[in-house]
C-alpha cells in the first residue's frame, strides 16, 4: 500500500527535479577531466558530488510516496542495475575507453526502465513516478561509479577497475556510493523533511565519498592524492556547515520541552 507524499508543511524554494537531473548528467564532464592527469584526478570528486545529489533527490522523490521503509530496497535495486550497466559499459567500451561511461549511461537508462516498468505495471506498485525515478537512480549510480573510478585511479579504463576489484576497493565504492545516495532522505525523514535539508545532507555524504576516494587514491596516484583529500575536506566542511545551518533554521525549540496545554496557531 502506498500513500501520496505528505504535505506536512509549506516547503519553499523547491528545486526542480529536471534541473537536478541536468546537474547529475553534467557530472560526466569532471569525470572525463579527471582522466587527463593524475593532478587533475580531484576533479572527479565534483562528479561524485553531482551524481550523488541527483541520486539522492530521485530516492527522495519516489520514497515520499510511502513511509520511507522502501528506501533501502528501491535504492539497492536501482544501484544493482547501475552495476550491471557499468560492467557492460566497460566490456563494450574496452577498445574505446572514453565511450564506456556513455555506453553505461544508456544501458542504465534501459535497465532502470525495465525495473521501474516491472514495479509499476507488473507488481502494481501505485507510485506514478516509479519508472522515471528508477531510471534516474540507475543512471545516477552509473555516473557515480565512474566518477569514483576516475578519482581513485585517474582512469576509466577496465584495467583500472580490475585493479580496484583485485584489491577489494570496488566493494568500498559500492558501499559508500549506496550510503551516499540512500542516507540523506532516511536521515531527514519525518513530518518536517524538506528538499533543501535533504539535498544539503546529500552534499555532505558526497563530500565524505570525495575524501574517502582521495585517501584510497594514494595507492594509485601517490602524492597527487593529497590534492583530492584537501579539496574533499573543504567541500565536506562547506556542505556540513550549510546542512547544520539549515537544520537549526528548521528546528523548533520549546522553553520547557513539554506539550502545551493550549494549541497555538
Amino acid at each position: 500500500m502506498t500513500v501520496a507524499p505528505s504535505s506536512g508543511g509549506v516547503e519553499a524554494k523547491q528545486i526542480r527535479s529536471d534541473l537536478i537531473a541536468a546537474l547529475g548528467i553534467l557530472s560526466i564532464a569532471p569525470t572525463y577531466a579527471a582522466t587527463m592527469s593524475h593532478y587533475l584526478a580531484f576533479l572527479g570528486g565534483f562528479g561524485i558530488l553531482l551524481a550523488n545529489l541527483w541520486g539522492a533527490n530521485s530516492v527522495r522523490t519516489v520514497a515520499k510516496y510511502g513511509i520511507g521503509t522502501g528506501v533501502p530496497s528501491i535504492g539497492m535495486l536501482g544501484l544493482g542495475g547501475s552495476i550491471i550497466a557499468v560492467m557492460a559499459g566497460l566490456y563494450f567500451g574496452h577498445s574505446l575507453p572514453l565511450a564506456a561511461p556513455l555506453i553505461a549511461f544508456v544501458l542504465a537508462l534501459l535497465v532502470g526502465f525495465v525495473i521501474g516498468f516491472s514495479a509499476r505495471y507488473i507488481l502494481k506498485m501505485k507510485i506514478p513516478v516509479m519508472v522515471r525515478c528508477m531510471v534516474e537512480i540507475c543512471c545516477a549510480g552509473s555516473l557515480l561509479f565512474f566518477a569514483h573510478f576516475a578519482t581513485i585511479t585517474g582512469s576509466i579504463e577496465i584495467t583500472g577497475v580490475e585493479e580496484l576489484t583485485r584489491t577489494g576497493i570496488i566493494m568500498l565504492i559500492f558501499i559508500i556510493g549506496a550510503l551516499g545516495i540512500l542516507h540523506p532522505y532516511n536521515a531527514c525523514l519525518g513530518a518536517d523533511e524538506n528538499q533543501q535539508r535533504t539535498l544539503r545532507l546529500a552534499l555532505v555524504t558526497g563530500g565524505t565519498q570525495f575524501i574517502l576516494a582521495g585517501i584510497t587514491s594514494i595507492l594509485f596516484l601517490g602524492s597527487a592524492a593529497i590534492i583530492t583529500i584537501v579539496v574533499g575536506v573543504l567541500a565536506w566542511l562547506v556542505a556540513f556547515r550549510a546542512f547544520v545551518r539549515k537544520s537549526f533554521e528548521d528546528g523548533i525549540v520549546c522553553s520547557t520541552g513539554l506539550i502545551p496545554e493550549v494549541e497555538t496557531k
